[in-house]
């Protein structure tokens, strides 16, 4: 059993990392939970653990999921159970009643129970993501709670601060109508004891289903020195790289006696440091130019002549690799995607302050962060590791978040500023990945549409799934299923080989 486990592991493994690079959820779900499966489970919370850098933590929470799916799927049971025995569980009466016998009938046939659950859909899920610096914990099962068990719930909740030791709440409580009736109490202990509350800890009802939520802070010491160490490298890069072989292409084009805009137009549109650099300079004329229709319209031949030439101090000219054509690629389509979900799905006169040419540019942008970093001179990278270093026994574990995690979103919102991009396109750019800041709600949909737009390529990348992506997003686009995402990204695709 282990080794069929650690083969599956070895399989999600980069599933996993990507996921926490690109803040994106980790799910798990099963109908019955059979012991391999428990077992699968707390290995990729180790793992999870592992590659957020929080180690420690593994013990407590590996306890801490171990009480909340054994409530989660006796939560299930119990519908079943009430069901198969014709009383309702919302009646306070009724409830009382068929909570006498329902350990005892349920354990000694529990293979029955379970086989009720996996027919009636009833399902226990658990969902693990990284959130900026912030580490969610979820199981979630589709049996939505009583007023009875809310009831209960809050009153264990509490009463946990006047226990100090699981000792005590062993000899004081004992529910016998929910069991032990310990799991929550003795979870907010454990929670204690790694130095969290109760306020890491929520049980709501959401979408037909009960949520029970555990909230944790990434490493303080580390996400402290990757936010100081993006500030840092933002602030020393002055130079916008280019990719070379991108960068002689338009240096051809611009050097033609009579220039070819639409030519040069397709080619910037390819490539995010030429998109940057267009903006760069059209903001000089105009400081709310965005989109490359707008920006090349405010630079005259000339103009554009110098700002792709080889004396530009702005351009620093980089070797493509494989990773940098990746990132390409991506922004590329993430831009195209989001071009057209804005013209298919916009009104006119729905966004003032936006245009489809608009959303294509921001689409290009957010791979900003991924590029800095990817992009570093010998020295940056040099001077960076120097910082981590700063953090001892930390250093090394800074530098792999730094190079390896989510660092990009802390650049790229920090690379806007710096930029002075008009302040909302900076809001869109921040808030596209991470929901950070306060957003005005006349953007929202915008922010919707360019993370609709990246998930479409990475759901085509394969590197997202698709029960990754955000399902109230999805169901404003009116997608209820992965057939219907699909078949978007097929029309977008033939549309774009067409073009």
């Amino acid at each position: 059993m282990m080794n069929e486990i650690e083969e599956r592991l070895e399989v999600d493994r980069d599933k996993i990392k990507n996921a926490i690079r690109l803040q994106m959820p980790i799910e798990i779900t099963s109908y019955t939970i059979p012991r391999n499966m428990e077992v699968y489970i707390q290995r990729v919370l180790d793992l999870f653990l592992d590659e957020c850098h929080q180690e420690h933590l593994k013990d407590a929470l590996s306890f801490c999921l171990g009480e909340l799916l054994t409530n989660a799927k006796k939560a299930n049971t119990k519908r079943v159970y009430f069901e198969e025995k014709g009383l309702d569980i919302n009646d306070p009466v009724q409830y009382e009643d068929g909570m006498k016998d329902f350990r005892e009938e349920t354990f000694d046939n529990i293979n029955y129970y379970l086989e009720l659950q996996r027919k009636a859909g009833l399902y226990v899920k658990i969902v693990l993501q990284l959130k900026e610096d912030k580490i969610y914990i979820e199981i979630r099962n589709n049996s939505l709670l009583t007023k009875i068990e809310q009831e209960r719930i809050q009153e264990k909740l509490d009463s946990v601060q006047q226990y100090k030791s699981m000792d005590e709440v062993i000899g004081t409580v004992l529910d016998q109508t929910e069991g032990a009736g310990l799991g929550i109490i003795i979870v907010i202990l454990m929670l204690q004891k790694v130095g969290l509350s109760k306020e890491n800890y929520q049980v709501f009802t959401e979408d037909n289903e009960t949520i029970t939520r555990i909230i944790l802070p990434g490493n303080e010491n580390i996400f402290a020195a990757v936010e100081i160490m993006s500030y840092e490298l933002s602030y020393m890069i002055e130079q916008i790289p280019v990719i070379k072989n991108h960068f002689s292409v338009i240096n051809a084009l611009v050097a033609n006696p009579e220039l070819d805009r639409t030519a040069i137009k397709q080619v910037i549109r390819e490539d995010t440091g030429l998109a940057l650099l267009a903006q760069k300079y059209a903001m000089e004329k105009d400081a709310n130019a965005v989109g490359i229709k707008k920006c090349l319209s405010l630079l005259s031949d000339q103009e554009l002549r110098y700002v792709y030439s080889d004396s530009n101090p702005s351009i620093r000219i980089v070797d493509n690799t494989p990773l940098l054509e990746t990132m390409v690629f991506h922004a590329q389509r993430t831009a195209y995607f989001a071009y057209n979900l804005f013209k298919n799905y916009i009104e006119k006169n729905q966004a003032e302050e936006l245009n489809a040419d608009i959303m294509y540019s921001i689409g290009l942008f957010n791979s900003i962060g991924f590029m800095l970093i990817e992009t570093q001179t010998a020295e940056q990278r040099q001077y960076m590791e120097e910082l981590s270093q700063q953090y001892e026994e930390d250093w090394n574990k800074i530098m792999d978040v730094f190079n390896f995690g989510n660092t990009a979103n802390y650049i790229k919102r920090i690379y806007a500023k710096k930029f002075q991009m008009p302040p909302f396109v900076t809001y869109l750019i921040s808030c596209w990945n991470s929901r950070r800041g306060k957003l005005p709600e006349r953007f929202e949909f915008a922010v919707d549409m360019l993370y609709i737009a990246e998930m479409m390529q990475y759901y085509d990348e394969k590197i997202a799934d698709f029960y990754q992506i955000d399902k109230k997003i999805l169901r404003r686009y009116d997608i209820s299923d992965e057939k219907q995402f699909k078949s978007m990204i097929t029309k977008m695709k033939t549309s774009l080989d067409n073009d």
